[in-house]
């Protein structure tokens, strides 16, 4: 009976032997994978670029990006400038392969046919500002909806359309730079653009198509001399608007549910108070005080118009500079959205959240490895 306890005993210490080695073996891998996990983060995050391509055939712009980046990962790639070119709906898409770009300049570039096509950019994670080509006439259909960071846009005043729910849930969009040449608004186009606070339908535009304007954040619009209908909830939910100004003779038509849940004074001309009648539902109340002759012009922004003005001669230095050093990685490029000067590399620093979360998990892990490990000496 002594041998066998003995026997046993001999056996449960080995086990135990076995085991401590095994968690002391495991402990020790995990913390060794911990260095360079944290050395390839870090590297990583050094590598962030700000991309810029001076040139590209048009169809082919994602091989120009690829040989651009040098091997850079794509996730890293913050910013994308492209200096000159056509693009076409396969080279939008290639800018899609780029999932956290935070700004694109394009101002620089024109578009085939002058169109941005349908869906070209649509729900960016991170997207903050975007430059349209220089040569746009015609915004596509959904072409930049869903893109609820994105702050600011720049437009070449030769839009005169804008397609269906083309910008449509981009919350954070606080302005629009409208061209005062622009005749077609499409239905949708700001749906659900709450950081809007003011708005200016330029003379040209007939109809106002539903859902344009609906979840809007406008306290202020102005509507052209020229619109005859209104569609339907075209301002619906528009809680903030207080003050609707319409410089036509005669009320524009509505249509159902135009001023759903909105408080709001119509303002119009003395002489035309009486075909706004219709308007009084709810809560708009008709204030007849506008006076003199239309006025009203649609102004674009000074640094919106400075972006097109010197994208020629942005070009232009950006071809001199890759003449001059064609082996000068680290060229500093001009952001033309801001002006400022950044480097072709920059450098973010920390750790991302990711690589954060699996460190502080492996570290549990070996903390628990080491309790077992503890107890398991103690038992004995």
């Amino acid at each position: 009976m002594a041998n066998k306890n003995k026997q046993k005993f001999t056996y449960t210490k080995k086990k135990s032997l076995w085991l401590r080695i095994l968690i002391l073996a495991v402990a020790a891998l995990m913390l060794v994978g911990i260095v360079p996990l944290t050395f390839l983060s870090a590297n990583a995050e050094e590598n962030t670029e700000n991309l810029t391509i001076a040139s590209f055939e048009t169809g082919k712009l994602s091989e120009a990006m690829q040989e651009a980046a040098d091997g850079t990962d794509y996730n890293f790639i913050k910013n994308i400038a492209v200096l000159s070119g056509t693009l076409n709906a396969v080279d939008y898409g290639a800018l899609l392969q780029i999932p956290n770009l935070e700004i694109i300049e394009l101002a620089g570039t024109e578009t085939e046919g002058g169109a941005i096509p349908e869906n070209a950019i649509p729900s960016r994670n991170q997207l903050t500002l975007i430059s349209l080509p220089k040569n746009t006439t015609e915004i596509g259909a959904h072409a930049f909806e869903g893109n609820r960071k994105l702050t600011k846009i720049l437009m070449p005043a030769t839009v005169t359309k804008i397609g269906d729910y083309a910008f449509a849930s981009c919350e954070a969009l606080e302005a629009f730079p409208i061209s005062p040449d622009t005749e077609y608004i499409g239905e949708g186009a700001f749906q659900d653009c709450k950081a809007i606070t003011e708005f200016v339908i330029p003379a040209g535009i007939t109809e106002i198509y539903p859902n344009t304007f609906s979840k809007c954040g406008f306290e202020k619009i102005s509507i052209g001399p020229d619109v005859k209908k209104i569609g339907g909830s075209v301002f619906a939910d528009c809680s903030s608007l207080k003050d609707i100004y319409v410089y036509g003779g005669t009320a524009p038509a509505l249509e159902s549910d135009v001023f759903r849940n909105v408080s709001a004074s119509v303002h119009c001309y003395g002489d035309s108070e009486e075909s706004y009648k219709s308007w009084e539902q709810n809560n708009i109340k008709i204030a007849a005080d506008l006076t003199g002759e239309y006025t009203l012009t649609v102004e674009t922004p000074a640094e919106n118009n400075e972006v097109y003005t010197s994208a020629a001669e942005t070009q232009s230095a950006a071809e001199i500079t890759e003449t001059e050093n064609p082996a000068d990685e680290t060229a500093e490029t001009v952001t033309e959205a801001s002006g400022e000067t950044v480097p072709e590399k920059a450098a973010s620093g920390g750790l991302s959240v990711g690589v954060v979360i699996v460190i502080v998990v492996m570290a549990m892990i070996i903390a628990v490895l080491a309790t077992i490990l503890v107890m398991s000496k103690k038992k004995q």
